[in-house]
């Protein structure tokens, strides 16, 4: 079903068996695929990717101390990214498909690799005694998630930081309106698709709470793509926030 306007519910049991799907659809000629889909198009996977990254890199103003907390990694596309030697980083998802890639994939001691229930990610972040981030990455994960529990997990990421930190969220957005894919049929993936694009105004109201009125400001936001061909979406467009707290 596509939804417009209206407030609908996604079933988390339904992404999960998505990506674990996705996890089996791995090649090594177009790795990132997994969690950037596109299958038979491995150049527009590599123009996007490298896209992504020369805009969001630089803002995250990385160094030796910069610790690290990636939600919803994939198979750590991020990780691969980050040319700089940092103190530690930990990527968090919650398909185990996509995880074991991910380990198998990792070159770096410091870097480190979970599975977890985004919804439960402060739980995990104790019981591993990983805290005081830094740096956080949530590249295309609030699309996956209800209204209800972006309050929840950007609160418990919160309970996680650093008093100075930095944010960056990278979401596809609804552009004039919020659309719900529910059990939606995708011909291009091959299978049912569940996701919320949600407006840059939605999203902004669902920070409020747990990140601007707890010192996080939006330093910079925007379209994520400059050339068009890199958007080949009517309806939505990749959109980016970096929140700061000094």
């Amino acid at each position: 079903m596509r939804i417009q306007g209206k407030v609908e519910k996604i079933d988390y049991s339904e992404c999960e068996k998505f990506f674990q799907n996705r996890g089996k659809k791995y090649k090594e000629k177009n790795p990132y695929s997994v969690t950037m889909y596109q299958d038979e198009c491995p150049e527009l996977v590599e123009k996007r990717n490298k896209a992504e990254v020369s805009r969001l890199l630089p803002l995250l103003k990385l160094d030796e101390d910069s610790r690290v907390l990636d939600v919803a990694c994939g198979i750590g596309r991020w990780a691969d990214a980050i040319n700089k030697k940092i103190d530690r980083y930990v990527g968090v998802d919650f398909s185990k498909n996509i995880i074991d890639l991910a380990i198998n994939r990792n070159t770096h001691e410091n870097y480190n690799f979970y599975v977890s229930e985004v919804t439960e990610i402060r739980n995990l972040l104790d019981s591993i005694n990983e805290k005081n981030f830094n740096v956080v990455l949530m590249i295309g994960i609030l699309v996956y998630l209800n209204d209800e529990d972006i309050f929840s997990v950007t609160d418990q990421v919160e309970k996680c930081l650093d008093r100075r930190c930095r944010i960056c969220i990278r979401e596809p957005i609804g552009i004039e309106h919020r659309l719900t894919l529910k059990d939606f049929y995708s011909e291009e993936l091959n299978d049912n698709y569940n996701a919320i694009y949600r407006t840059r105004d939605e999203l902004k109201e669902h920070f409020n709470k747990a990140l601007f009125d707890r010192g996080f400001e939006i330093k910079k936001e925007g379209f994520l793509f400059d050339d068009k061909k890199l958007n080949n979406r009517k309806e939505t467009a990749q959109y980016y926030f970096l929140l700061e707290r000094e």
